[in-house]
């Protein structure tokens, strides 16, 4: 049977679509492929017991396709938050969002290498200034402190401070930080999170609670683990 040709058309041009999709999403879906979550139980010793103890119970790593772990995070179980914004922008600076565990040593969104251990996680944003602009695709960041030097849950560290301990995780004059990409809109949790950059990011949620509110809500991030920038 001869199809009309207006159909035989649109025949052509789905098929194209379907043909330019399949063939710009092989990277991603190779990717997001490579990696898969795993949970995991209490974190390492080395955490102070206060910060412990306002962790969730179970944490997540992220394992690549040959069985090796990049790394394990366990989040704190509810965040405070300063306003009801939405996103990153709700929270303070220098805030504790969880523990990261690096079994074998890994690396900051800088490239850095970063040595086997646990750390802590502080909450930042690119300064806006003219030093750093264009340093990173996003604006906001978890900065890597060792535990054992970060043993206050409640301390209020401001800027100067989180960069001074952060670069003794690196060891080098620049902090250790690691990006956070975009997960609000996203539905499924935990997932592995890629860009359009090739970054790999461990996507999950905890809670959250602004100030004076009985309520807790929903607060979704996505820490790339795998990835850097292009310096």
């Amino acid at each position: 049977m001869k199809l009309p040709q207006a159909v035989h058309w649109v025949i052509l041009v789905v098929a194209g679509v379907l043909f330019g999709w399949l063939y710009e999403c092989p990277v991603w879906a190779q990717q997001t492929s490579a990696y898969r979550i795993e949970t995991v139980a209490t974190p390492p010793d080395d955490v102070a017991e206060e910060i412990a103890s306002a962790l969730q119970r179970q944490g997540l790593r992220l394992v690549r396709e040959n069985s090796e772990i990049v790394a394990e995070l366990w989040l704190r179980s509810t965040l405070p938050l300063k306003t009801s914004a939405a996103g990153y922008d709700a929270l303070e600076e220098g805030t504790l969002v969880g523990v990261l565990n690096f079994p074998k040593g890994g690396s900051d969104f800088r490239g850095q290498p970063i040595q086997p251990g646990v750390y802590t996680l502080r909450f930042e944003h690119i300064p806006e200034d003219g030093y750093h602009m264009g340093a990173a695709p996003e604006l906001y960041f978890l900065l890597l402190i060792r535990a054992k030097a970060d043993r206050d849950l409640k301390a209020s560290l401001d800027f100067n401070h989180v960069m001074a301990l952060s670069r003794q995780a690196s060891g080098t004059n620049h902090p250790a930080p690691l990006m956070l990409l975009p997960a609000t809109t996203q539905t499924n949790f935990p997932e592995v999170q890629t860009n359009e950059l090739g970054h790999v990011a461990l996507r999950t949620k905890t809670l959250a609670q602004i100030p004076g509110s009985d309520k807790a809500q929903d607060f979704p991030l996505a820490l790339v683990l795998v990835g850097r920038a292009e310096l």
